[in-house]
């Protein structure tokens, strides 16, 4: 089964006022995730917490400008 795994959080751009370009960005996740089927429909709880326990650790990196 496909899902998607949404984690809501912030993004922060660090910014040099000299030159207004952005120099580099982080994802500050808040603690809130939510797990959709493939036609975008909620997960039930119980079935989260069984896909959650299969899950395998990922990244929030993000692409440095």
């Amino acid at each position: 089964m496909m899902y998607m795994k949404l984690t809501y959080g912030y993004v922060v751009q660090n910014i040099d006022s000299e030159t207004g370009d952005c120099v580099s960005l982080e994802f500050v996740p808040d603690g809130r995730i939510e797990r959709q089927d493939e036609s975008a429909e909620p997960i039930s709880p119980e079935d989260a917490v069984e896909l959650e326990n299969t899950e395998k650790e990922t990244s929030l990196d993000m692409v440095q400008p």
